[in-house]
């Protein structure tokens, strides 16, 4: 009597023959038919298989085969490492034409994947004991699997936290976290001083916190990061060729009005009520020295100290020509172009002083033009430099 697999087979060939021979006789080309009838062939060969083995069956009067068949073996366990490693190879494919990043994470879950399939068929295999192989996997596998499922489960935690904090407003962002922080504290107190609360609850609820940080982050990441305003700096203003503006700008909001005493100042430059710029040449013993300049060594860093005693709002700039202007986007020199080569502090307030550090590599004697501070908006504020 055939097997009903066997039947099955069987049947299946027949109607790929007779699918052949229909299209065959009323389709134009080979095609069609040569597949059918391979089809028909190969589950021809499928049946003849099954109808060979009987299907694995054997005698109820044979005892041996009741613990030596196949089918008296214990069945391998369930393991979730297949569907990892396809999902692995189908972010590899999807990698190679995106993100490498999503490639990288693919190479990962592919690695993963086969690492852990190959313990786990090796541990089914070492023993008729189900319990004692379980033991064998854990032996090899856990102090691999759990410092990179914490540091996996860090890495997820630190994101979500990141793409919320970034998706939340600068006012809004703290308000959430010290709710979240109050809550987590009243969520603990209540675990810890009511003993009768299961760990089932427990483990409950940190699963539900997980999911709602997990969809949190996912969605900041969708929805992506607050506009953040982007705050200008006086080098910016330098590299624009526009420190002679006396009126403030971005980059001198919130400005600091004094300057630490452990600077190394070399000179102070002061602001008069009238709109003269004196200076001080710290450390110069010579009275004679002249007064209206400041006088440095080429190539070292040097401190000015800027001192505004006038009503308005002034800023120090030091004036040392002009140079070739250069394409912020590709870094390249603009040919024929050249736009002032400045450096500034932000602007003093009356009786603020503000910190202008600088260093300049070519000697006054081979400059195209006097090096010289000026405060813009002052006419006449002006104090030459002298580069050695």
């Amino acid at each position: 009597m055939l097997p009903t697999g066997s039947k099955l087979l069987l049947g299946g060939a027949l109607l790929a023959v007779i699918g052949a021979v229909v299209y065959g006789l009323t389709q134009e080309g080979s095609l069609g038919t040569v597949g059918l009838i391979s089809a028909a062939v190969a589950l021809t060969f499928l049946a003849g298989v099954d109808i060979f083995i009987r299907e694995g069956d054997v005698s109820a009067m044979d005892a041996a085969a009741l613990t030596d068949s196949a089918a008296a073996a214990t069945p391998p366990g369930q393991s979730v490492w297949p569907f990892i490693a396809g999902a692995g190879a189908v972010l590899v494919a999807v990698g190679l034409v995106t993100y490498e990043a999503i490639f990288i994470f693919g190479i990962l879950a592919l690695l993963a994947a086969g690492v852990d399939w190959m313990i786990q068929a090796y541990s089914e295999r070492a023993s008729a004991d189900v319990g004692f192989n379980r033991t064998i996997r854990g032996r090899i596998a856990h102090p691999l699997e759990f410092p990179i499922l914490a540091a996996v489960g860090v890495a997820i935690i630190v994101y979500s936290f990141s793409r919320i904090m970034l998706m939340l407003s600068k006012t809004s962002g703290p308000a959430v976290f010290g709710t979240i922080a109050a809550v987590l504290l009243v969520i603990g107190f209540v675990i810890a001083f009511v003993p009768s609360i299961k760990s089932g609850a427990v483990a409950i609820i940190a699963v539900i916190a997980s999911i709602g940080l997990v969809a949190g982050g996912a969605a900041g990441a969708i929805q992506g990061e607050r506009e953040m305003h982007h705050h200008e700096t006086t080098g910016q203003l330098a590299a624009e060729g526009e420190c002679d503006t006396p009126d403030e700008t971005p980059a001198d909001e919130n400005a600091s009005q004094a300057v630490a005493a452990k600077a190394n100042i070399a000179a102070e430059l002061t602001l008069t009520g009238d709109g003269t710029l004196e200076v001080e040449n710290l450390g110069v013993s010579d009275p004679d020295a002249p007064s209206d300049r400041v006088s440095i060594p080429r190539s070292n860093v040097t401190n000015v100290l800027f001192t505004n005693e006038s009503p308005e709002a002034r800023r120090l700039v030091l004036d040392l020509g002009t140079r070739p202007e250069v394409d912020p986007a590709t870094g390249d020199t603009v040919p024929d172009t050249e736009v002032p080569n400045q450096l500034c502090t932000q602007l003093a307030e009356e009786d603020g002083t503000q910190l202008l550090t600088f260093s300049i590599n070519t000697p006054s004697a081979y400059a195209k033009e006097p090096y010289r501070f000026v405060v813009p908006g002052v006419d006449g504020a002006e104090v030459l430099v002298m580069v050695s």
